[in-house]
Order: C-alpha cells, then sequence, then structure tokens
C-alpha cells in the first residue's frame, strides 16, 4: 500500500513555459527545459479510448480515469466550473517525477520571495521538470540567505494553452484525493485573481476539498467511505490550518519587533520549538494521516508559508460557503464578482460577510485570460491509498 504526501494542490499555474517566454527575464536554459517538459508531456500522452483498448493497462488505472471523468462532467454541471477539454489524454510519468516547485522566503520575514510573470503577476513559486534544475535554484535562493521549500508535484494545469492530461500520479491517490485534485484544478481554470497567489489557492483548495465532499455524498452517499475520507480530509485542514496561522501570527509579532537579525533567528528557533510541541498535542484531533509528517519537518518560513498558501484562512470560505446556503455553485458565482472588481479580494470577500459591502455585480466585464496553473500536487499530503 502506498503511502505519500499530498501535494499543495498546487502551485497555482505558474505561466509555466509560454508566461517565461514572454517575460524575457528568465534564462535561455529555464526555458528550454520548460519547453522539453512540455513538449515530452504532449508528445506522449496517449487518448483514454486507446488506454482503455491497451491490455497492458491495468484495469484499476482505466476505472481510476474513468473516475476523473465522471468528477469532472460533476464539477462542471453540478458545480458550475468551465467546460474544457482536458483529461481526455493520458500521460505515464516516469520513476523522475513530473514536476518540482521551488518557494522561498527571508529568514526573518514572512514576506515570500516572488517572481513576476505577465498576465498571471507576482507569484510566490518556480516550477521545473527536472529535479535537478529545482535544485540548482533552491542552492542559488539558500546562498542568497533565504529560507527555501521544495516539493514535489502530482499533476500541473495549463489552464486552457493545451488540452492537459491525466497524470498517472494522479492517479496513485484514494478516490477523495483523486476528486479534490480535479476540482481544484478547474476552479482554477474558471477564477484567478491577479496577484492574489494565497487566496487563489486557498479558495481552489476549499472548493475542492467541498465539492468532494459534495460529490460523494450525492453520488455514492454519506455512508460510503469515500465520503467520510473527503469529510475527514477537509475537518483536518480547517484543524490544521487555523493552526499554521496561529504559528504565523506568532512569528509575524516575532519580526515586527525592534531587534537585530540575529536576535530575531534565535527566537524563532524557540517559535518552532514551540510548534512542534503543540502539534503533539494537536494531532489527537486529525482523523486522518495527511499533516502527521509536520512533526518530524524540519521548519523554516518557507515551509510554513507553503502550508499556509493553501490551508491557512480556510474559515473565510467555510463563511462564506455558509452564506450561499452551502451552494458551492452560488459560491463560485459571488467569487466570479469578485474576480470582476478588481478589489482586493479578501478585504471585500469579508466585506460582504459582515454586511458592509455592495453588490460587486455592477463593478464591469470580466475579461478571461489563460494562465498556467502547476498545481496543487506541489506538496503531496500523507494518504493512504484505496486498494
Amino acid at each position: 500500500m502506498k503511502v505519500l504526501r499530498r501535494v499543495e494542490q498546487g502551485a497555482i499555474g505558474v505561466g509555466i513555459l509560454l508566461l517565461v517566454l514572454l517575460s524575457g527575464c528568465s534564462t535561455a536554459a529555464y526555458i528550454t527545459r520548460l519547453g522539453f517538459g512540455q513538449a515530452k508531456v504532449l508528445l506522449f500522452s496517449r487518448s483514454n479510448e486507446e488506454v482503455f483498448k491497451d491490455p497492458s493497462i491495468s484495469q484499476e488505472t482505466k476505472d481510476r480515469i474513468k473516475f476523473v471523468l465522471e468528477v469532472k462532467q460533476y464539477a462542471e454541471e453540478r458545480i458550475g466550473l468551465e467546460k474544457t477539454g482536458n483529461y481526455s489524454r493520458y500521460f505515464k510519468v516516469d520513476k523522475q517525477g513530473l514536476l518540482y516547485v521551488i518557494s522561498a522566503c527571508p529568514k526573518d520575514s514572512l514576506n515570500p520571495y516572488q517572481w513576476t510573470f505577465p498576465i498571471v503577476g507576482r507569484m510566490s513559486y518556480k516550477g521545473f521538470f527536472s529535479l535537478r534544475g529545482a535544485q540548482e535554484e533552491r542552492d542559488k535562493l539558500e546562498r542568497a540567505g533565504f529560507d527555501t521549500c521544495l516539493r514535489g508535484a502530482l499533476a500541473y494545469s495549463t489552464l486552457g494553452w493545451f488540452k492537459d492530461p491525466i497524470f498517472s500520479s494522479m492517479l496513485d491517490q484514494k478516490r477523495a484525493i483523486i476528486a479534490q485534485i480535479v476540482i481544484h484544478e478547474l476552479t482554477h481554470t474558471t477564477l484567478f485573481i491577479e496577484d492574489h497567489l494565497d487566496f487563489n489557492e486557498q479558495m481552489a483548495t476549499f472548493i475542492g476539498d467541498q465539492g468532494a465532499i459534495d460529490f460523494f455524498s450525492e453520488r455514492y452517499g454519506r455512508d460510503s467511505p469515500d465520503y467520510r475520507d473527503a469529510k475527514n480530509i477537509l475537518d483536518d485542514e480547517l484543524i490544521f490550518g487555523k493552526f499554521i496561522e496561529g504559528i504565523c501570527v506568532d512569528l509575524r509579532e516575532l519580526y515586527s519587533r525592534g531587534l537585530s537579525k540575529e536576535e530575531k533567528l534565535e527566537l524563532r528557533e524557540r517559535t518552532f520549538q514551540k510548534a512542534k510541541e503543540g502539534f503533539r498535542r494537536l494531532k489527537v484531533n486529525l482523523k486522518t494521516p495527511l499533516y502527521l509528517g509536520f512533526e518530524n519537518e524540519g521548519l523554516n518560513n518557507a515551509i510554513l508559508l507553503s502550508y499556509w498558501q493553501y490551508i491557512g484562512g480556510f474559515e473565510l470560505f467555510k463563511r462564506l460557503y455558509h452564506t450561499q446556503g452551502e451552494d458551492l455553485k452560488g459560491m463560485i458565482n459571488f467569487l466570479k464578482d469578485v474576480e470582476r472588481s478588481g478589489e482586493d479580494p479578501r478585504e471585500l470577500v469579508e466585506r460582504r460577510l459582515s454586511g458592509r459591502t455592495l453588490d460587486v455585480q455592477h463593478y464591469g466585464i470580466r475579461i478571461n485570460i489563460p494562465f498556467f496553473n502547476m498545481r496543487r500536487e506541489t506538496r503531496v499530503r500523507r494518504f493512504h491509498r484505496e486498494g
């Protein structure tokens, strides 16, 4: 039985290839690596029909491909996410892995290092199809004095540039996580607010998690193991996300003090140790093994932000979901209005929840611009695969 860590669905699509080509600020070597990686995916993916006819491919893999298509149809028809041509093909990921994502942060601040790309704006991670390339970027950042976080990705989305295949690495998961990945990615295709990466990822993670719960409830019933898995995952993310938020609050208070950098670095180690001790008490409340690896993880600012980026601020989206009558389609329609408004999305949602905002449907016209999303599977959560 395989165990792996659920990746942060994503790293949202850094306009992985085309955006880099447009930026003019990246090296030729980086562009070449990205182009080669994407070309490999395009050239070696196979149509689902071909896969279904291939006797060398297991029936389990074929069934999981069909399951992805079932979730996709549900997300488009019942949740209201955009219809796409994605997942009509299958790509076998080799043992070297699919994608790697690097993020960084100063040692005495929780303001992440950012790269700037056309269309999507500022992004706090950078993707590589090769582990070596990601490691080189990590080493360069660490030599410059930054904390870093390097994660592997199970899938990514080109959000309209190409028809994204079903990656074999997606299928090597429990069905609850497969459903979350699919809905998360389709959420990014439907909604993206420039320069608000954390909001985008937290929004897509919540919609992916709640969408999976709704899917299993409707299709398989609340007594099904899949429904319980999906519900337990969201419950754990609410608990662990609030825990991570508390650590970040403590660190921001520490870093704001008028202390020397050396003093801050010494005190932050005490905060990290306190966090580990707090987690040992917290973990008895968790229903899944998704975040149990935190106890033995070497902490730094970049690693903490990699957690917060996906599951911090979850309470905001939970409250919004409830104010929309626990209707994801209604919630997504509201968030489309938020996207159109041009305002800070978190502030606007907070005002809406407190009853202090206008109907943002009157703000303007939405412009759909495709972008790359390197996707939520960039921090793989520990979870047992079914079967």
